[in-house]
């Protein structure tokens, strides 16, 4: 039953349109399941949804952000082809996973068109060709048209947003599909919820569902100037480091072993005195916990955590993270469900 909910949860997020700064639709249906079980809900000027639980003891926020990584149109070229920038800040994206890819544009038509990765077949490339490395430059989209005016005419221009046209699914014990990043941690929320009612006594509760994390934090910037709530849990993905060839990445963590605690990232060490809270209290509850320390990597809780919020970050192990088949695995979404009832309970 939890299964099935948690599968449909996750598929209905990650399916829903809103990549950086094309938030609304995910917002807004985040607004509505949280209205499900009676939390009360805002937005701001920017986007950013808050849910609020009058409750008792110490005042929690937990923050997730709503979009995902996609790509926008900076030229489209006399023969139709499309050339796309990536609408994240940080790195361009990998090119070794995009060729032949499939992508869905969404027009101010209020229409989709279909398109997929291009890029020189071997047989155009050559021998040199095949073993020269791939740039995100070297991709094309090839929507099917053969003049600019023909793609125009579909409203795809220039500013017209794209993501993965692919589907969630189940592989035996791990989910698969795009946008685990950070749909998961609205999945996760949803599962809290529906855990939260069965309490007696509630906790007093903030939830937060930010804008632009993948453009650099921008609309946890504005959520983080609030002065109501004492503590916060960022909620996020983390790295796993269970595939060959990362034994040099430093990277312990692995799918099934329970949630992360992430002790620093590349732009802060978290609240020292809140992870040995949660690491008591995993003991305790008998709950698997990981721990890491991540390059490459920042969340939400750095603007927090500047802020003057006593933050910590729990992260859901996901591999091959930023591509179009991140992967989860079921039961650290459980445990990470379970802990942070545990954690935010008055009792």
């Amino acid at each position: 039953m939890l299964e099935n909910e948690l599968f449909k949860k996750i598929k209905m997020y990650n399916e829903v349109f809103g990549p950086v700064g094309r938030e609304e639709q995910v917002q807004e249906l985040v607004k509505k399941n949280w209205e499900k079980f009676g939390v009360l809900t805002k937005f701001d000027n920017i986007g950013n949804l808050f849910g609020r639980i009058d409750g008792i003891g110490r005042h929690w926020a937990i923050v997730v952000h709503a979009d995902s990584i996609g790509f926008i149109v900076q030229q489209v070229l006399d023969d139709g082809f499309i050339k796309l920038s990536f609408n994240t800040a940080a790195t361009t994206p990998d090119a070794r996973f995009l060729s032949g890819v499939p992508l869905k544009f969404f027009t101010r038509k209020d229409t989709i068109v279909k398109g997929y990765f291009g890029l020189r077949s071997g047989h155009i490339a050559g021998i040199e060709g095949k073993v020269t490395p791939i740039l995100f430059e070297d991709l094309f989209v090839d929507i099917g048209v053969s003049s600019k005016q023909e793609a125009i005419d579909l409203g795809i221009d220039i500013g017209t947003p794209a993501v993965f046209d692919i589907e969630v699914k189940t592989i035996q014990k791990n989910l698969v599909g795009p946008s685990m990043d950070n749909r998961i941690g609205l999945a996760v929320l949803n599962l809290l919820l529906m855990e939260l009612v069965k309490l007696e006594k509630k906790p007093n509760l903030t939830l937060i569902s930010t804008v632009q994390e993948e453009m650099g934090l921008k609309g946890a910037t504005a959520a983080a100037k609030s002065d109501q709530f004492d503590t916060v849990i960022v909620l996020d993905i983390g790295l796993s480091g269970d595939i060959p060839n990362t034994d040099k990445d430093f990277i312990p963590t692995a799918l099934g072993k329970g949630p992360i605690i992430v002790y620093k990232d590349f732009s802060v060490h978290y609240h020292d005195s809140l992870i040995k809270e949660i690491e008591i209290l995993a003991d305790t509850e008998a709950i698997p916990i990981q721990r890491a320390v991540f390059k490459n990597y920042r969340t939400d809780g750095e603007v927090f955590f500047m802020e003057g919020h006593s933050t910590v970050m729990l992260a859901i192990p996901c591999r091959y993270t930023h591509t179009y088949f991140e992967t989860v695995r079921k039961e650290d979404i459980f445990n990470m469900v379970k802990l942070i009832i545990h954690l935010i309970n008055p009792k």
